[in-house]
C-alpha cells in the first residue's frame, strides 16, 4: 500500500510540474495588440519605461499586524483605460485580508500612471493581472531560501492523497487552496479545485476556477490523459465536463 501510495504521489507531483505556469496571455487573431504600460507618472502619449514592481516595493509599508508568517502569491486584476486611469481592481488570488488591502491600495495609487493598450494603433481599455510573491515576518535569509513551487507541489500531492486514496472532498481542497496560495496560475490546482468543489455541491466556485483555468489556456487534454480513471470515476465529472465545454 505504501508503494502504491509513493507512486501516486510521484504521478502528481509530475503532473504539478508539467502544468503551465503563466500569466494569462491576452492574444486576437488578425489584430494589432499593444499591451498597457506602467510609466509612474501622471500618462502623456511619452513611452516612459518605468518598473511597476519598484513601484509596489516603493510603497509596500507594512507594520506589526505582518508580526506573523504570511506569505503567498497576491494576484490582482483591474482595467487600464483609454485615459490611463483604472477600475474593476479585484483580487483574484488572496494571499490574506491584509495584503489584499495593502496590494489593492498599491495599485489603486497607479491611476492615469498607465500608457493605455492599442488595437490597431487606437487606444482601448484593457484588463490587466499582476502577481506579487509576499514573504512577511521572516528573516531576509529564510525568506529567500522558501521555494513556492516546491511548497505548493507539497500542498498538492497531500490534497491528491486525501481526495484518491482518503476519500476526504473537503480536506483536499484545504490542501488545493495552499497550493494555490502559492502557485495560482497551476493549472493542475486549479482543475483539482474545481472538480472538487463541484463534487460539493458548489458549482459558483467551481466555475470560478474553471474559468481561471481556460483564461490562461489551460490544457485539459493533458491533465486528463495523466489523472485517467482517478478524476473520471467521480460523481461530479460528467457536469464537469460540461462545464468546461461552455464557451
Amino acid at each position: 500500500m505504501k508503494t502504491i501510495k509513493f507512486l501516486f504521489a510521484c504521478l502528481f507531483a509530475t503532473i504539478f510540474a508539467n502544468a503551465q505556469e503563466n500569466v494569462p496571455p491576452h492574444m486576437m487573431s488578425d489584430v494589432e495588440v499593444t499591451p498597457p504600460k506602467f510609466t509612474a507618472v501622471k500618462y502623456s502619449p511619452t513611452n516612459n519605461e518605468n518598473s511597476l514592481k519598484t513601484f509596489i516595493a516603493e510603497n509596500f509599508k507594512y507594520d506589526s499586524e505582518f508580526s506573523r508568517v504570511t506569505e503567498g502569491t497576491e494576484v490582482v486584476r483591474f482595467i487600464i483605460n483609454t485615459d490611463g486611469s483604472l477600475s474593476n481592481i479585484e483580487v483574484v488570488n488572496s494571499v490574506s485580508p491584509e495584503v489584499d488591502n495593502l496590494i489593492t491600495g498599491i495599485i489603486d495609487k497607479t491611476d492615469y500612471m498607465w500608457m493605455p493598450g492599442k488595437n490597431n494603433g487606437v487606444p482601448v481599455a484593457m484588463e490587466k493581472e499582476v502577481a506579487i510573491e509576499v514573504k512577511l515576518g521572516m528573516s531576509e535569509s529564510s525568506a529567500t531560501k522558501r521555494d513556492f513551487n516546491e511548497i505548493a507541489r507539497t500542498y498538492f500531492t497531500k490534497g491528491a492523497d486525501k481526495l484518491f486514496n482518503d476519500g476526504k472532498t473537503k480536506k483536499a481542497i484545504r490542501q488545493f487552496e495552499s497550493a494555490v496560495r502559492y502557485k495560482p496560475y497551476d493549472e493542475a490546482t486549479l482543475y483539482m479545485l474545481a472538480i472538487c468543489e463541484l463534487d460539493q455541491g458548489n458549482s459558483q466556485a467551481a466555475q470560478a476556477y474553471v474559468e481561471r483555468f481556460k483564461k490562461q489556456g489551460g490544457n485539459v487534454d493533458f491533465l486528463e490523459d495523466n489523472l485517467a480513471e482517478k478524476v473520471k470515476s467521480m460523481d461530479a465529472y460528467e457536469e464537469f465536463t460540461q462545464i468546461f465545454a461552455t464557451k
